[in-house]
């Protein structure tokens, strides 16, 4: 690609991580700022899901497709088909975490734009999409958080999807700029509360191996992605290292202290709403399923030691 026609995605940020770790409250608490928005919804799908533009551009098969001889014609089509269902408009899906959350509220990309300013994009997309795929995946993306920050009013873009991570190294070469927040929490009450969410793992033994795989891909893409990516244990934002967690994070983010902000952390990033422990009384066998969850952290300090995991 030619190296003028390279868009700079130095205004936007990805919270991510295994899943129930503490990305969207850290998306909710950014937002808070006068300079960050929140993307609509707050995890947009339409970068990292499967026939996603991440994939538009990398031209990887996926789903039923995987052993067709595919063309950028059916990738293409593949992508406008998710992009007017799905990730246009869908029903909320209901979190027994999330008692906030109402049954048939509708969530999608509607909650950003107008379907002719999508139209517009797909359009864009579409015809630039023959001659250079990578900047017109990349001018996509870019037109949908211009448009966010200009209904906002806002210099600075966040999303929270947790595939990010996981993502993060083919991201951070598609995305010049981009920058990474990746949460980290215990991943024995991450599995506690993940098992009661309809698309996790529904019992603590599938939930070890889910996290396991989870947070292997995601440190290697961190690792991938050095110093811009910030990650940040859920615990030290809200129990044990509060105020040098906070100035951390508006330092990566690139603000400073306000007082909206300030209050949100204060109010709602609370060790009482970490649930820490909360493992201990909803597995059946503690002793057992925290001696294989050592284990797993033992691997996982062999990968980077400095993952912030606590004991």
């Amino acid at each position: 690609m030619n190296p003028e026609k390279q868009l700079d995605f130095s205004d936007a940020i990805l919270s991510g991580g295994t899943g129930r770790s503490g990305t969207t409250i850290v998306g909710k608490l950014l937002t808070r700022h006068s300079k960050i928005c929140i993307s609509r919804p707050t995890e947009i799908k339409v970068l990292t899901s499967g026939n996603g533009l991440l994939d538009l551009h990398l031209g990887r098969k996926v789903g039923k497709y995987k052993r067709l001889l595919v063309t950028d014609g059916l990738h293409l089509y593949r992508f406008r088909q998710r992009l007017y269902k799905e990730w246009w408009t869908r029903d909320i899906k209901i979190s027994p975490n999330r008692p906030e959350q109402k049954p048939g509220t509708q969530v999608g990309l509607r909650q950003a734009m107008d379907l002719e300013e999508l139209d517009e994009l797909f359009r864009e997309l579409k015809e630039e999409f023959k001659i250079d795929k990578t900047h017109a995946t990349q001018s996509f993306l870019r037109g949908l958080i211009n448009i966010h920050k200009e209904r906002s009013e806002k210099p600075i873009w966040i999303d929270t999807t947790p595939i990010n991570i996981l993502r993060s190294r083919e991201i951070n070469s598609f995305l010049p700029g981009i920058r990474f927040i990746h949460m980290v929490r215990d991943g024995r009450d991450a599995i506690s509360s993940v098992i009661r969410e309809p698309w996790g793992p529904n019992n603590f033994d599938d939930g070890l191996k889910w996290w396991r795989g989870r947070m292997i891909k995601n440190l290697r893409g961190s690792l991938s992605v050095g110093e811009k990516m910030l990650t940040l244990a859920l615990e030290d934002l809200a129990i044990h290292n509060r105020e040098s967690s906070y100035t951390k994070l508006l330092n990566f983010a690139g603000i400073s202290d306000e007082e909206r902000i300030r209050d949100f952390f204060d109010e709602k990033v609370r060790p009482e709403n970490v649930r820490q422990g909360r493992w201990e009384k909803e597995v059946d066998n503690p002793r057992e399923f925290d001696t294989r969850y050592r284990e797993i952290v033992a691997e996982l300090k062999e990968i980077d030691p400095s993952v912030p995991l606590y004991l």
